[in-house]
């Protein structure tokens, strides 16, 4: 069994989410709307918008053909805590429309809580980095281990576990480095912003990229 990365293993877990997520329900989601990488983009950075962002940056390796290429969108929006990256693995259900508040007044652009999935079309593993009122957490979801379930099932039987961790602020920045440390987005994640969110997406799918 491959070693997982770094930044979906560090910090210390304090709860598990239980996703239940089939092969059926991704190829009928994800791969019905989102044909193309750049509309798959275009959802991460919708989620920006819908959380209030107003500096978002969207970073990817050189050759997104290579073996371990990656697609980061960083945003300055409101983060997600405990609540939010349990409510945001619940496939198919969005408060977006819900909220009594939405950031910056603005209309919601999602609504059915898929988007999520778009990434299933780019890449093996979804992780996410946030920090919300000051504290720092993570999420890591490994695609791979849909496709060890049975593919005929639209809702499995087992939901699969993916660890909510708690971080440090030196493990957040140790976990983003990779990618902030060269860019501007170094600005977006300093210590004095109360929230922040990144979405890292690994190990892209480079048959689904075009040529470069």
């Amino acid at each position: 069994m491959a070693k997982e990365p770094t930044f979906a293993t560090i910090g210390t877990p304090t709860d598990n989410i239980q996703v239940r997520l089939s092969y059926k329900i991704v190829e009928l989601f994800s791969e019905g709307l989102y044909t193309s990488p750049n509309k798959a983009i275009e959802e991460l950075v919708a989620n920006s918008f819908d959380a209030g962002a107003l500096r978002v940056q969207v970073l990817h390796s050189a050759n997104l053909h290579d073996q371990d290429a990656t697609i980061v969108v960083i945003d300055d929006g409101e983060g997600m805590g405990v609540p939010g990256l349990k409510q945001h693995w619940l496939i198919g259900i969005s408060n977006k429309r819900r909220l009594a508040e939405l950031p910056r007044g603005r209309q919601q652009i999602g609504q059915f809580g898929i988007g999520k999935l778009a990434t299933y079309v780019l890449a093996e593993r979804l992780t996410h980095v946030s920090k919300r009122d000051g504290k720092y957490y993570s999420t890591s979801m490994d695609y791979t281990a849909i496709d060890r379930r049975v593919e005929r099932e639209v809702e499995p039987q087992v939901p699969i576990k993916i660890a909510l961790r708690e971080l440090t602020e030196a493990q957040a920045k140790e976990a983003v480095k990779t990618w902030t440390d060269t860019s501007c987005a170094a600005s977006i994640i300093s210590a004095d912003r109360d929230n922040y969110f990144c979405r890292l997406v690994t190990r892209v799918n480079g048959s689904v990229c075009p040529p470069s």
